[in-house]
């Protein structure tokens, strides 16, 4: 029989469409627009192509590590967040116990009524406190989350479906072309069969790797820039919620 002269280095990136027989691997490719795969110039199975791919997965890494030391950071100012939050009640239960808003005589001679504005103040200050800590929670820390642990994930777990999708092409392509003359035709038949299942299952998650690594390099242009912008500008409503309630 004339032998497979292709291989895991040497294949085109598209496969004709062909009928799926039991045997054949249920990984899917992926929807994908042209804006996705501009990180990749060609996307032939080749030295260069693989080389752009190990180096866009050595981004990644280093992405991935970035992501989670800002992660940590956000969950501590979080944290400090409630703190504060938490402070300004308790500062505020204070002073009231100390005086402020009753009208006995102590009281009205310390300045009492006076201050039980500043009582209502910072309470009031401690609630745009947690409103602020909600914020970021959601505009930062939840991005921050999903993208660990669906976008990188994603990557990641691409690459292990294709290091095994490889290996069980090279396996199966080993032993097609040790086929020995005199071998049975059904025999014959059921390893071509394996070599086509192997070669579909490698050209499909060497796609959806690439597809994975595209969306991340698009989403890192906007995804982290956006997160931080509505972040500082939670923090300016927040001093100016404090500026309208120190000129009341």
């Amino acid at each position: 029989r004339q032998r497979d002269s292709n291989c895991p280095t040497a294949l085109l990136f598209h496969l004709p469409p062909t009928p799926r027989s039991p045997g054949a691997s249920r990984e899917q490719p992926r929807p994908h627009s042209r804006s996705d795969m501009a990180a990749f110039t060609k996307l032939e199975d080749s030295p260069m192509f693989r080389k752009q791919v190990n180096s866009l997965e050595q981004i990644t890494d280093e992405l991935k590590q970035r992501c989670s030391n800002l992660h940590k950071g956000c969950k501590k100012f979080m944290g400090s967040l409630d703190e504060g939050y938490a402070g300004d009640l308790l500062f505020a239960d204070a002073l009231e116990a100390f005086g402020a808003g009753r009208d006995d005589p102590v009281s009205v001679a310390i300045g009492g009524p006076v201050m039980s504005k500043f009582t209502t103040a910072f309470r009031e200050l401690g609630t745009y406190k947690e409103l602020l800590r909600s914020q970021v929670e959601h505009m930062l820390s939840e991005r921050l989350t999903q993208f660990i642990n669906e976008d990188l994930h994603d990557a990641k777990d691409c690459r292990q479906r294709l290091d095994r999708a490889t290996m069980g092409y090279d396996q199966a392509r080993e032993k097609f072309v040790s086929v020995r003359k005199g071998t049975r035709a059904e025999v014959v038949t059921g390893l071509e069969e394996d070599l086509h299942n192997g070669k579909s299952a490698f050209e499909r998650c060497r796609f959806n790797l690439v597809h994975a690594l595209a969306n991340i390099e698009a989403k890192k242009k906007y995804e982290f820039l956006e997160s931080i912008s509505a972040v500082m500008d939670a923090h300016l409503r927040y001093f100016k919620q404090a500026w309208i309630l120190s000129t009341v």
